[in-house]
């Protein structure tokens, strides 16, 4: 080999190497912040570490119950189990992750109570409740994997746990939400669901049109719902899942009912009645006190002439 060839050989690593940190450094300038994103799109507003005794405390606050039950189902692990320290609870070793009102906490440390997860909750600034997402009612619980679910709240949501969705419009801009779930078939294997609720049944038909254009019989529609089981199962699984995704109208009066007209009615008459009693009560008793004076005042001789009664003793005679 001669000179020329061996230093080409010796520089030819020092070119892979330059190229790949090139590569590397544009990679980390124009990588996209998959975790900012989703903190902006579930709304976060401010985060804290805290130590509270021997255990460190991160809380997290978001604008509202619906983006901390996002960061909740994101923050906790797939391998958690749920626990009872609070409603929305799981714990994996040493760390514990809770959900309450519009914040997410994070605690890391052993022999944790509840005790200690009450204290903390109790202190919170700024925390309100608010009722859960509709669609978690819809989302079906028969061979749910355990942990599995993640809240779709739009495209950054989408991409990092339906990418198979990704560049679908599905209306988050018009106040669709969803959920993420993994479900077990009945021969052992994993699908995955995405169920949508839109906030007409019009809107769920006209976005599942199109995704079924792509998708097919991996697309279902029921009232104002979109379910769409991700590839690659097969419709034989699709439809399985599918068919437990139905959708129930629920009718909720926020306000009073008018009262019922015979009540009403039925007081003014009674009140009628009252009202006459009462006035020929007082009408009975003043004339028997006048006839009374009458008579004393005849009977004592202080009655006037005036006043005196002309009596004719008429007889048959």
């Amino acid at each position: 080999m001669s000179l020329r060839q061996r230093k080409e050989v010796q520089e030819m690593p020092r070119s892979y190497s330059l190229v790949l940190l090139v590569v590397l450094l544009a990679g980390l300038l124009f990588a996209e912040p998959n975790d900012q994103a989703l903190w902006q799109e579930y709304g976060l507003v401010h985060s804290e570490t805290i130590q509270h005794g021997n255990t460190a405390v991160t809380a997290y606050r978001m604008k509202d119950g619906t983006g901390a039950l996002a960061a909740w189902e994101w923050l906790r692990s797939a391998k958690a189990r749920a626990c009872d320290l609070a409603l929305f609870c799981t714990a994996e070793g040493g760390k514990v992750t809770v959900f309450t009102a519009n914040y997410v906490l994070v605690f890391d440390g052993h022999n944790l109570k509840k005790s200690d997860v009450d204290a903390v909750v109790s202190s919170l600034p700024d925390r309100h409740s608010s009722l859960l997402p509709p669609v978690l009612s819809f989302l079906p619980r028969t061979d749910l994997v355990p942990q599995s679910a993640r809240y779709l709240l739009g495209t950054a949501s989408l991409d990092a746990f339906a990418p198979e969705l990704k560049g679908t419009d599905l209306g988050f801009e018009r106040g669709a939400e969803g959920q993420v779930a993994a479900y077990t078939t009945a021969d052992g294997k994993r699908v995955r669901l995405v169920l949508l609720e839109y906030p007409t049944p019009n809107m769920a038909r006209t976005h599942s049109a199109a995704v079924a254009k792509s998708l097919g019989p991996l697309v279902k529609r029921s009232g104002s719902l979109m379910a769409v089981v991700l590839p690659p199962a097969t419709p034989e699984q699709a439809s399985a899942l599918l068919s437990k995704v139905e959708y129930t109208g629920k009718v909720v009066w926020d306000e009073e009912p008018l009262p019922s007209p015979i009540k009403p009615l039925y007081r003014l008459l009674l009140s009628i009645i009252y009202l006459s009693c009462l006035m020929a009560a007082v009408c009975t008793l003043a004339g028997v006190f006048y006839a009374g004076m009458r008579i004393y005042r005849r009977r004592y001789g202080n009655l006037e002439d005036e006043e005196s009664m002309t009596t004719l003793h008429l007889s048959g005679d």
